[in-house]
């Protein structure tokens, strides 16, 4: 899917922006309608999601813009029977970010996903709350593909949840269940 792809090979550049803004597996199969999905432990033990299958994982160190200090990012990715795609990206920035910079820094990344393609159009915003974290969730509209998710600023740690389908194959209990059952693990 376009979005997923941008959005995971497009970090490179966006989240060493982010920064410079901010600066100032274990696997189980899940007891429910969806028991085929997996619930999985990010490697750094940092949180849960379930996905419909096990999901691709990739990570990369980057050193941010400027400086000797890494940006490190993990992408979990997997489909839903190549109609869905949903995602869990965790970036992790050098250094602590305050809190009361997440709700501008989760605005600054949304602004910055919506522009990243002319035709994208946000249909919703709602800043939110997981975990005492500030968080941000978003419904995007690019064309006949939407992209949906959840920006959840946690410490120094960047979670992006989404999925993407295109609309004729977007189904709202999907979506509820990916983001329901995440959780972030203090």
């Amino acid at each position: 899917m376009n979005t997923i792809r941008k959005v995971v090979f497009g970090l490179a550049l966006l989240l060493p922006s982010l920064h410079s803004v901010m600066a100032n597996g274990l696997t189980t199969a899940v007891d429910t309608e969806f028991n085929s999905w997996y619930q999985v432990r990010s490697e750094d033990g940092t949180c849960m999601a379930t996905f419909p299958r096990k999901p691709d994982h990739m990570q990369q160190d980057m050193k941010m813009r400027g400086s000797e200090e890494k940006l490190r990012y993990d992408v979990y990715v997997a489909d839903l029977q190549r109609k869905e795609v949903f995602m869990v990206l965790i970036a992790k920035y050098p250094g602590e970010v305050r809190k009361e910079d997440a709700k501008g820094n989760l605005e600054h990344f949304l602004n910055t996903l919506i522009a990243q393609n002319p035709n994208n159009r946000l249909i919703f915003a709602e800043v939110t709350e997981v975990s005492g974290n500030p968080a941000m969730d978003f419904f995007i509209r690019t064309d006949a593909v939407y992209f949906k998710g959840r920006a959840i600023q946690a410490n120094n740690s960047l979670y992006l949840l989404a999925m993407e389908c295109e609309i004729k194959n977007y189904h709202e209990h999907h979506f509820n269940h990916f983001i329901n059952n995440f959780s972030l693990d203090k």
